[in-house]
C-alpha cells in the first residue's frame, strides 16, 4: 500500500441543490437471459434437464447440467445415463411420445441464423421418448444437484406406458443408496403420474455449494418387456405456486431489484411467444441456437410476468427482429400481454387463466441486431425501417407502451453499421460505429428510447491475437494489477459515453433522449492465468459496482432503466452461480431500498469532487478508449422537504493507494450513519463472506456538517441520513 495523499480529496455536498429531474428506481434492474440454470431451476424450479428425451442441440456447445462428465451412450438422450442395469437391457429413443420437439422450420432452414449457430444435428428432428426394453432390471437416471437441506420432499411428474406391471422412481446417492423411492403402475397406454418423493436423509455427497446434495433421479423397471418414459419433471415441495424458486424470489427482493429484462439477450432474437403460452403439455420443446441445448417452454410469458410480481420488479420485454417473426407477431404479443378481454389476444390470455392485463410498459425491438452473432442481424438502415414498422404495429396494439430502439455502445469498435459488407474490421476492432447515427438519421422522430449495452472486458480472448494482453503491458509500461485497475474504474468514463449518445441524438433533433442501459457488467475473467481476478465477492468487484452505481445515478436524467448482467440473483446449483448477497449488490440495494421505502421523489444532489488522484488509461481492447480516470468518485441522492433522506456513495478505485477524503455537507446534515467497506488484510482480490474478503467499519459522522474518511485501496463508503422518528 502506498501512502495516502498529503492533502485530502475534498467533496462538497450541497443538499439543498437538487436536480430538477427525479431518479427512476428502474436503474436498479437485472438482465435475465432465458437460458440454462438461471431459468431452470433458477426461476422455474424444475431440476430435470431434457425431461422430454429429445435430441440435444449442440449448435453452440453442450450446454447442460452441472455435471460436466456426463456420457450418454447410444440409445440414451443427454444428459440421461443408464441406471441399475442387470441382465439384458436395451435402451432406445423412438419417435413419438406425449411431449417434445415442435416445428422450428426457420431455425432448421437457418433463416438469418449465423453460421456458427446453425442447429446440430441439422435437419428436422422429431419428438422422442425413452424406451427401456428389458429382460432383467434397468432404466435411466440423471445426476442432479438438489436443495435437499431446504426441501426434503419433491414432486416428480412422469408419463409412462409399457407391458411391465410397474416401474420405480427414486432419488439415490451417487453410490446407489436409495434416499426415497416410490412405485407406480404401468399400462399399455400413456398415463401421467404425480409422485411425491420424501427424502429419508440428505445426500452425504455435497455439491460445490453445500446447499445442494449430489442426487441421482432413477427410473427403472424389472422383468421382461418394455417401459416407455416421457416428460419427466422434478419440483421441490416448497416451490412457490408449484413453480417458482423461493430462494431466487427472496434473493431478488432482498437485493431490491426493480426491473427485469427478458427473454434476452441473444435468446430473444429467436423467441416465439406463442410457444410459451397455453397448457404446458401443448407447448413445444425448442432448440436454443445461440447457446445450445433445448428450452422446454415451461416458463413462458405469464409465468415470467407472475415471477416479476412475486419479486416486485417491473418487466421489460424484448421482441425478436427476425423475418420468421415480424411486426405482426410482436403486436400480437403486446395485445396478449396488455389487451383487454374484448381483444383477440387478450381473450386468449384470459382463456389461459389470466383474466387481467399485465400492463407492461417497457418493450425493446431486437437485441444487439448489429452483432454478427445475432439471429436476424441486419444493417442500420434496414433496422431503422424495421423499427418504425415494429413500433407502429406494437403501439397500435397499445398506444401507452414505450418501445426502445436497439442502439450500440458508441465505443464498441467491433461494429460499424451492422454489416461487414464493404467494411474490413480487424479482430481487435476498427473505427467507431456509425449504427446510432444511421438510426437517428432514418428514425429519430419515432424513437421512444434507445437501448445501449456495455460490457467491460478489456482485451478479449475472442477478438484478439494470443499475447495481446502481454503486449499491452509492455507497450504501456503497465502491470497486471494496473490492467485490472483500468477495468474496475471503467465506469468513470461512462459519463462521456452517455454524453456522446445524447449529443448525437440532439444533432438529429432529439433533445430529451431516454436511454435504457439494457445490459452492463464486468467480464473479469478476460485476463491471463495468474493475474489478479476481480471476481464477484471481492472488493475489487465491489468497487466496480460502486463506480457503476455512481455513474448511473449521475446520468439518471436520461438513463431511466438499467439491467445489470449479474446472474448471481438467480439461485441455481452451478459453480458459476451463487448468492445475490455479494457486496456490490448490497450497494445497489442500499440506494434502491431507500428510494422504495418512501413516497417522496429522489433527486441527484450537487456533489463536487476536487483533488482526486488520477490514472492514465491506455486504449484497451475493442471498447475502451484512452483517457484519464479519476480514482475517487462520489454521488449523493436525496429527497426534499422538512425531514429529507440522503445517501452518499463514495469509492476509491485505486488498488494500491490509500486516500483521505474530507466531506463537507455545506448546509449541515444531522443524523448521519456511515459504513466503510475495505479489503480484509489489504487484499482486494480475496474472496469469501464478510470478515473474509472484506471488513466493515462504522464511520464517525461528527457534527453532521463535515467529516474525514480514511479510504484504503479498493474501498467504498456509504453515508445515509434517514428520517427522524
Amino acid at each position: 500500500m502506498t501512502e495516502a495523499n498529503e492533502r485530502p480529496v475534498r467533496i462538497g455536498v450541497a443538499a439543498d441543490r437538487a436536480g430538477a429531474w427525479t431518479i427512476d428506481p428502474n436503474l436498479f434492474g437485472r438482465f435475465a437471459e432465458h437460458i440454462g440454470g438461471a431459468m431452470y431451476p433458477g426461476v422455474f424450479e424444475n431440476y430435470v434437464i431434457n425431461g422430454t428425451f429429445d435430441v440435444w442441440n449442440t449448435s453452440s456447445g453442450r450446454a447442460g447440467g452441472p455435471f460436466a462428465d456426463v456420457e450418454s451412450p447410444e440409445g440414451v438422450t443427454y444428459p440421461w445415463e443408464p441406471a441399475t442395469v442387470a441382465g439384458d437391457v436395451r435402451l432406445e429413443r423412438p419417435v413419438g411420445g406425449v411431449r417434445g420437439r415442435g416445428e422450428e422450420d426457420a431455425l432448421v432452414e437457418g433463416i438469418e441464423v449465423p453460421e456458427g449457430h446453425r442447429l446440430e444435428p441439422s435437419g428436422p428432428v422429431e419428438s422422442r421418448y425413452q424406451r427401456v426394453d428389458l429382460d432383467g432390471e434397468g432404466g435411466v437416471g440423471q445426476r442432479l444437484a438438489l436443495p435437499d437441506r431446504r426441501a426434503p420432499s419433491f414432486e416428480v411428474g412422469i408419463s409412462v406406458r409399457g407391458d411391465v406391471s410397474e416401474c420405480a422412481v427414486a432419488l439415490e446417492t451417487p453410490e446407489g443408496d436409495a434416499l426415497a423411492r416410490e412405485r407406480i403402475p404401468v399400462s399399455d397406454g400413456w398415463v401421467r403420474h404425480e409422485v411425491a418423493l420424501t427424502l429419508e436423509a440428505e445426500s452425504p455427497e455435497r455439491y460445490a455449494d453445500p446447499r445442494y446434495g449430489e442426487v441421482v433421479l432413477t427410473i427403472t423397471a424389472a422383468g421382461e418387456g418394455t417401459l416407455d418414459v416421457d416428460w419427466v419433471t422434478l419440483v421441490p415441495g416448497d416451490a412457490i405456486e408449484g413453480k417458482f424458486n423461493p430462494e431466487t424470489v427472496d434473493a431478488l427482493r432482498e437485493a431490491e431489484v426493480t426491473t427485469l429484462r427478458w427473454p434476452g439477450g441473444n435468446y430473444a432474437s429467436q423467441y416465439r411467444w406463442r410457444n410459451g403460452v397455453g397448457p404446458v403439455s401443448e407447448r413445444p420443446v425448442v432448440p436454443v441456437a445461440n447457446w445450445g441445448g433445448l428450452d422446454q417452454n415451461s416458463l413462458g410469458t405469464n409465468e415470467w410476468l407472475r415471477f416479476c410480481d412475486l419479486v416486485d420488479a417491473e418487466p421489460y420485454l424484448t421482441v425478436p427482429v427476425w423475418s420468421a417473426a415480424g411486426p405482426e407477431e410482436a403486436a400480437a404479443w403486446v395485445e396478449y400481454v396488455n389487451g383487454d378481454r374484448d381483444t383477440e389476444y387478450g381473450a386468449l390470455r384470459a382463456e389461459h387463466g389470466y383474466e387481467e392485463p399485465w400492463d407492461v410498459t417497457h418493450w425493446g425491438v431486437g437485441n444487439e441486431v448489429w452483432g454478427h452473432w445475432q439471429i436476424g442481424r441486419t444493417d442500420a438502415d434496414d433496422y431503422a425501417e424495421r423499427y418504425r414498422e415494429y413500433r407502429e404495429a406494437m403501439r397500435t396494439a397499445d398506444p401507452e407502451i414505450e418501445v426502445d430502439a436497439c442502439g450500440v455502445d458508441p465505443w464498441f469498435t467491433l461494429v460499424h453499421d451492422g454489416t461487414r459488407e464493404g467494411v474490413t474490421l480487424p479482430a481487435e476492432g476498427g473505427e467507431s460505429p456509425v449504427w446510432n447515427e444511421r438510426l437517428f438519421e432514418e428514425a429519430a422522430e419515432a424513437i421512444d428510447g434507445l437501448d445501449v449495452h456495455r460490457y467491460t472486458e478489456g482485451i478479449s480472448t475472442h477478438t484478439s491475437e494470443p499475447g495481446a494482453r502481454e503486449a499491452w503491458l509492455e507497450a504501456n509500461d503497465e502491470t497486471p494489477l494496473g490492467y485490472v485497475e483500468c477495468l474496475i474504474n471503467d465506469p468513470a468514463s461512462w459519463d462521456d459515453m452517455f454524453d456522446e449518445v445524447r449529443a448525437l441524438a440532439a444533432d438529429h433533433g432529439v433533445e430529451d433522449l431516454r436511454l435504457t442501459f439494457g445490459e452492463w457488467g464486468l467480464r473479469a475473467n478476460e485476463i491471463e492465468d495468474g493475474w489478479p481476478l476481480a471476481a464477484r465477492g471481492t472488493m475489487a468487484h465491489a468497487v466496480f459496482a460502486a463506480r457503476a452505481l455512481c455513474s448511473l445515478l449521475r446520468n439518471g436524467e436520461d438513463v431511466d432503466l438499467a439491467h445489470w448482467t449479474d446472474f448471481s440473483g438467480y439461485v441455481h446449483p452451478h459453480p458459476r452461480g451463487g448468492s445475490a448477497d455479494h457486496l456490490g449488490a448490497r450497494f445497489f440495494a442500499t440506494v434502491a431500498g431507500a428510494m422504495r421505502g418512501t413516497d417522496e421523489e429522489w433527486h441527484l444532489l450537487e456533489t463536487a469532487v476536487s483533488g482526486s488522484p488520477t490514472r492514465e488509461r491506455p486504449a484497451t481492447g475493442i471498447s475502451i478508449p484512452e483517457g484519464e480516470l479519476p480514482l475517487i468518485d462520489a454521488v449523493t441522492v436525496g429527497t426534499e422537504g422538512p425531514d429529507p433522506q440522503l445517501v452518499t456513495v463514495l469509492a476509491n478505485g485505486s488498488l494500491e493507494r490509500a486516500t483521505t477524503v474530507a466531506i463537507e455537507f455545506q448546509d449541515g446534515v444531522d443524523a448521519l450513519e456511515g459504513r466503510r467497506y475495505a479489503a480484509a488484510d489489504g487484499d482486494p482480490f480475496a474472496r469469501g463472506g464478510e470478515g473474509e474478503s472484506y471488513a466493515v467499519e462504522t464511520i464517525e459522522t461528527g457534527d453532521g456538517s463535515s467529516l474525514e474518511v480514511a479510504m484504503p485501496p479498493a474501498s467504498v463508503a456509504i453515508l445515509e441520513r434517514t428520517p427522524s422518528v
